[in-house]
C-alpha cells in the first residue's frame, strides 16, 4: 500500500456508542435504509406543516464538512492522499445528525457490487482492509468530536459526501502549469503566466511560485494552506489570485498593495471580518468573499471603488455595511443565502448595478428607491417573504418565486423590457392575463399558485397560455 506503511497511526480510544458502520452492517445491526431515510431526511428539503422548507445552501455546508473532515484526519496524522489511488473508486458516506448537531451514525459505502455511471463502471467499497480500518477509526473520532450545523425548525437530517482517496493524476494543460514538479523543472519561468495548483492537497504555500516573476494568474483553491506569505502580492504582474477552500490564517496574512490585482477569491477560507489591509488593493474589480461567516464594519468597502462584481454568498450576515454605497462601478452584487430582513438604502446609490441577487433571505420588502437605479436589469429575489414590489422600470429578468404574493404585482405590467419572469410558488389566485401585453417576454414560470392549480384551471389561464405559446413564449 503506497506510502501508507510510513504513517504512524495513533489509535483512538473508543468511547460511547459505535457510530461508524459499513452500509451492510448498518442495515443488519441498526436499521434498514428505508427507515434511515425516514428518520434522517437528506439535508436540503424538509416538509414542515405540509410545506417544503429549503435549508440554507446545502452544497456550502457539504463542502465545509468535507474540508473539516480532511483537516481533522490530517491533524491526527492521517492523509487520505497517501491511500492508493483508484481511478474508478466511488466511496459515498452518509452522516446522520441530530437536531442539536451531534452525529448519531456515519454510514460508508454501498452494498458491494459494481454499478455504471455515465456508462462507466464504478467499483464500490474498494479500499483495502487496512485502509478501511484507518478510515473507520478516523471517522469514528470525527463523529464523536465534531459539531455539525444546526438548522431552525429542522429535526434529524443526513448529509452525503463522496470521499476521494489518493492523489488524482494531473494532466498537462496548455493554459498553464498544473503540477509542482513541472514548475520546479521549467527552464523558462519568465514565460509562464499561469499556475493552476488547485486540488493538490497542499499543506504549505508552494515556494516555487516565486520563480515566476511575470505570473498573472495563481490558482491555489481547494488545498489545506494556512500560512500565505505576504510577498505573493509583490508579484507585480499578478492579476488573478484564488485562495478559495484553504484555511487562511488572517492574523498573519496581511494584504499588500498590488496595483494590478483584478480578481481575488477568498471563499471558504475561515474569514470572519474583512481585513483592513484588503482595502489596499483598490484596483480590485472582482471580489469573492462568500461562504465565510462575516460581520461587517461601516468602512469595509469605502475604498474599493473599482469593484464590478462582489460576491457575499452565504456569509451568514444579518446586516450589510453601509459603505456598500461607495461601490459606484459595481455591476453585480450577490447576497444569496443570508439572513437579511431588509436592505440598506445605500444599495440604491449603486447607479451602475445591473444584477442584484438577494434570494434565500428573510426580506419582507425591497427599498422603493430601487426605482431610481437606471441600469438594474436582473433581480433574483426568490425564497423571501415579499408580498409587494417597488417600481423597477428597466428589468429584463425578474424572479420572485417562493414568496408570499397573494395578488399579482401590477408594476410588472409596466416592465416593457421584461424577457423572463418567475412567480412560481406564491399564493396568487387571479390569472395575470395582462402578461400577454409584454411584447419582449420570452419565458414565464408560474406554477404553484392558486390560478395554476390543475384542478381549478380556468379558461382565462388556458387562453393566456395559448396566446403566449403562439408567440413562442416558453410557459411553465
Amino acid at each position: 500500500m503506497k506510502n501508507l506503511l510510513l504513517l504512524v497511526f495513533v489509535a483512538f480510544s473508543s468511547f460511547g456508542q459505535q457510530k461508524v458502520y459499513s452500509s451492510t452492517d448498518f442495515e443488519s445491526k441498526v436499521m434498514g435504509m428505508k427507515q434511515m431515510k425516514e428518520t434522517y431526511p437528506v439535508l436540503g428539503v424538509f416538509k414542515l406543516d405540509e410545506k417544503k422548507v429549503e435549508t440554507k445552501n446545502y452544497d456550502a455546508y457539504k463542502q465545509l464538512i468535507y474540508h473539516d473532515f480532511l483537516k481533522f484526519a490530517r491533524n491526527k496524522g492521517i492523509r487520505f492522499t497517501d491511500f492508493e489511488y483508484r481511478p474508478m473508486l466511488f466511496f459515498p458516506i452518509s452522516i446522520l445528525v441530530q437536531s442539536n448537531g451531534v452525529a448519531d451514525y456515519l454510514v460508508y459505502g454501498l452494498k458491494p457490487e459494481t454499478i455504471r455511471i455515465n456508462n462507466r463502471p464504478k467499483k464500490l467499497d474498494s479500499l483495502s482492509t487496512d485502509e478501511t480500518r484507518i478510515f473507520a477509526e478516523i471517522a469514528e473520532s470525527f463523529c464523536k468530536e465534531y459539531k455539525f450545523p444546526q438548522f431552525q425548525n429542522v429535526t434529524n437530517y443526513s448529509i452525503g459526501l463522496n470521499i476521494t482517496f489518493g492523489k488524482i493524476p494531473r494532466k498537462v494543460n496548455s493554459r498553464g502549469i498544473t503540477m509542482i514538479e513541472v514548475a520546479e523543472k521549467t527552464t523558462r519561468p519568465d514565460t509562464v503566466k499561469s499556475l493552476m495548483f488547485n486540488k493538490l492537497y497542499l499543506e504549505k504555500f508552494p515556494e516555487v511560485v516565486f520563480r515566476f516573476k511575470n505570473l498573472e494568474g495563481l490558482d491555489l483553491s481547494d488545498n489545506m494552506i494556512e500560512q500565505v506569505p505576504r510577498r505573493v502580492l509583490k508579484l507585480k504582474k499578478l492579476k488573478f489570485l484564488n485562495l478559495s477552500g484553504n484555511y487562511v490564517d488572517y492574523s498573519t496574512f496581511k494584504f499588500k498593495r498590488n496595483k494590478n490585482m483584478k480578481y481575488l477569491n477568498l471563499q471558504f477560507t475561515g474569514m470572519t471580518k474583512i481585513p483592513k489591509s484588503l482595502r489596499r488593493n483598490r484596483r480590485l474589480e472582482i471580489l469573492f468573499l462568500g461562504n465565510n461567516s462575516l460581520v461587517f464594519s461601516d468602512k469595509d468597502f469605502k475604498r474599493m471603488s473599482y469593484l464590478r462584481t462582489l460576491n457575499l454568498y452565504n456569509v451568514q450576515a444579518t446586516k450589510l455595511s453601509k459603505s456598500i454605497g461607495k461601490l459606484q462601478n459595481l455591476e453585480e452584487l450577490d447576497l444569496y443565502f443570508n439572513d437579511f430582513k431588509f436592505l440598506p438604502d445605500e444599495i440604491c446609490q449603486l447607479k451602475g448595478l445591473k444584477t442584484l441577487a438577494v434570494a434565500h433571505n428573510q426580506l419582507w420588502n425591497l427599498p422603493d428607491e430601487l426605482a431610481k437605479m437606471p441600469n438594474l436589469q436582473v433581480l433574483y429575489a426568490h425564497h423571501n417573504r415579499l408580498n409587494n414590489l417597488p417600481t423597477l422600470p428597466n428589468l429584463k429578468l425578474l424572479d420572485i418565486g417562493h414568496n408570499l404574493f397573494k395578488v399579482f404585482p401590477e408594476q410588472i405590467y409596466g416592465l416593457k423590457n421584461l424577457e423572463e419572469i418567475d412567480i412560481t410558488n406564491n399564493e396568487i389566485t387571479d390569472t395575470p392575463e395582462k402578461l400577454n401585453t409584454l411584447q419582449n417576454l420570452q419565458r414565464v414560470f408560474m406554477r404553484g399558485n392558486g390560478f395554476s392549480n390543475k384542478e381549478q384551471k380556468t379558461a382565462a389561464l388556458e387562453k393566456l397560455t395559448a396566446d403566449l405559446e403562439l408567440r413562442k413564449v416558453v410557459v411553465r
